[in-house]
């Protein structure tokens, strides 16, 4: 859900000065799933400048006009009470936007938060905690540590495999089971064991399969015994991970389209967009959108992921929440893609990477530090001082 709300600067400083308590938009349906007691960004649009407010009511009317008798005026930001202040809001919403959309108003309170309101650290790795390079900063190793020594608890929720983390997470010791395959896989660092997964029905991986063969993508294959992967050396992909040959024997294979995918619970496809011509990619997305027991995102610019309909790192969180007794209101989650904004979505705190997705940064509560960067540290800096 969409939580950054763009103000021009003079609705900003009322807002800043408790001169509006409002805040009025059409209903698009990316705000539809906001709540009482939810974090939303108010941006200046002309500076950059933000604060962060909980919304303490939702009211919804059929026009501005209505919205506008029924609150007080002052309470949004104009001077007086004036039957036709509604006017100035339709400057900005046409009647035909107002007739199909419909408005929304939302009392918000500014909110300050620090260290000592959140438990719970979850961490995305490839774009947020994994610079470009794919290697964790030593200080922001040492930040993370810092933290677990504080009490904090740190939990890793990523896009990749189990079978790829061990070689990336270096030291860094999280507190409860992975969340690996955005969602679809839940596994037990201690014992390195899978605990909980989601496999899409088996018709649905053929299908995909089919067409991934068909227009000769390159593609990974994440299932509950291993990983299968089809290169056709159309990117450097799988070069660069020297094919998967430090996995440990049995744990990666190379296939081709003889390969029965109905002999494994398939959990995840990772498809590699630059491996084929970019106007076909559209046909992946339109499968993956027609299959009801499957759905697609993009975890990074040139990776679709596709996995069973229900499974999202959202849900791998609210699993560990239920079965660890974690406040997800003293939660915060950091990401960068597509795939992190469902955890955006169930905890209070969110911070968007400045290097992710446009929708991603638009969904977090917070914007973030760039990934290439000692960042935690900075983070850490910023909670104490508050």
């Amino acid at each position: 859900m969409q939580r950054e709300f763009l103000v021009e600067n003079k609705w900003f400083q009322k807002i800043i000065n408790g001169q509006k308590v409002y805040e009025i938009r059409l209903d698009y349906p990316s705000r539809q799933d906001l709540k009482v007691g939810n974090l939303i960004r108010i941006k200046n649009q002309d500076s950059g400048d933000f604060e962060v407010a909980q919304i303490e009511q939702i009211q919804k009317f059929d026009s501005f006009k209505k919205l506008f008798a029924a609150i007080d005026n002052l309470k949004l930001g104009f001077e007086n009470n004036h039957p036709n202040n509604y006017l100035e809001i339709e400057k900005y919403y046409s009647k035909e936007q107002q007739k199909e959309h419909k408005a929304v108003a939302y009392k918000i309170k500014l909110v300050k938060f620090n260290l000592d309101e959140i438990d719970n650290f979850v961490f995305d790795m490839d774009g947020t905690l994994l610079n470009e390079k794919n290697d964790i900063f030593k200080e922001n190793i040492a930040a993370i540590e810092k933290l677990q020594q504080m009490g904090k608890k740190v939990i890793i929720a990523t896009g990749r495999p189990y079978y790829t983390l061990q070689t990336t997470i270096g030291d860094i010791k999280p507190d409860f089971p992975m969340i690996t395959s955005n969602g679809a896989m839940i596994y037990d660092n201690q014992n390195h064991e899978l605990i909980h997964y989601d496999s899409m029905p088996s018709k649905d991986a053929q299908q995909m399969f089919d067409k991934l063969m068909e227009l000769n993508y390159e593609f990974l294959i994440y299932t509950t015994n291993g990983m299968f992967g089809h290169p056709t050396g159309a990117t450097n992909f799988f070069p660069e991970r020297d094919n998967y040959s430090f996995l440990a024997p049995g744990v990666y294979t190379e296939i081709d389209a003889s390969f029965d995918i109905n002999k494994y619970h398939v959990c995840k496809f990772l498809i590699l967009t630059d491996s084929a011509e970019s106007s076909l990619i559209k046909q992946i997305e339109e499968l993956s959108a027609s299959l009801s027991g499957i759905h697609g995102l993009y975890s990074r610019k040139t990776m679709y992921d596709v996995m069973e309909n229900t499974a999202t790192k959202g849900k791998g969180l609210m699993y560990l929440a239920s079965k660890y007794n974690l406040d997800l209101n003293r939660t915060i989650a950091f990401g960068d893609g597509e795939n992190d904004i469902s955890m955006f979505d169930v905890v209070k705190y969110s911070v968007s990477m400045d290097n992710g997705f446009e929708i991603t940064k638009k969904s977090a509560v917070y914007p973030g530090y760039n990934n290439n960067s000692p960042w935690i540290e900075k983070l850490l800096l910023f909670l104490e001082s508050k």
